[in-house]
C-alpha cells in the first residue's frame, strides 16, 4: 500500500509539473528602462513588457534551458530616444513574437529589434515588428 501511495504521489507530481506555465507582465515608466525575462516553463511561456521612457531595453528568453510547448512574447516600447528589444524563443510547438517600437517624436528614430525562434517539431513561428 505504501508503494502505491508513493507511486500515486510521483504521478501527481509529474502531471502537475506538466501543467506548469509561466506568465510575466512588466510595466516600466522612467528615463532609462531595462527588462530581462527568462522563462523555462513546460507548457506555455507568456511575456508582456511595456516600457515608456527615453532609453528602453528589453530582453526575453523563453525555453532556452528547457523547451516549452509554446512561447508568446510581446514588447512595446514608447517614446524612446533609443529602443532595443531582443526575443529568443525555443519550443516544441510554436513561437510568437511581437515587437512595437516608437521613437521620441522630434528626433530621428533609433530602434533595434532582434528575434530568434526555433520550433523543434516545425509547428511554426510568427514574428511581427513595427518600428516608427
Amino acid at each position: 500500500m505504501r508503494k502505491l501511495f508513493f507511486a500515486s504521489v510521483a504521478v501527481f507530481a509529474l502531471s502537475s509539473a506538466a501543467q506548469a506555465a509561466n506568465t510575466a507582465n512588466t510595466v516600466q515608466i522612467g528615463g532609462a528602462n531595462s527588462s530581462s525575462v527568462t522563462q523555462n516553463g513546460v507548457t506555455n511561456d507568456t511575456s508582456n513588457t511595456t516600457q515608456l521612457g527615453f532609453f528602453n531595453s528589453a530582453t526575453t528568453s523563453q525555453g532556452l534551458a528547457t523547451p516549452s510547448l509554446n512561447n508568446a512574447s510581446t514588447v512595446t516600447q514608447v517614446g524612446g530616444i533609443v529602443n532595443t528589444a531582443t526575443t529568443m524563443q525555443n519550443a516544441f510547438g510554436g513561437n510568437s513574437s511581437s515587437i512595437s517600437q516608437s521613437s521620441f517624436p522630434l528626433l530621428p528614430p533609433s530602434n533595434s529589434a532582434t528575434v530568434g525562434q526555433n520550433s523543434i517539431l516545425l509547428f511554426g513561428n510568427t514574428s511581427v515588428i513595427n518600428q516608427h
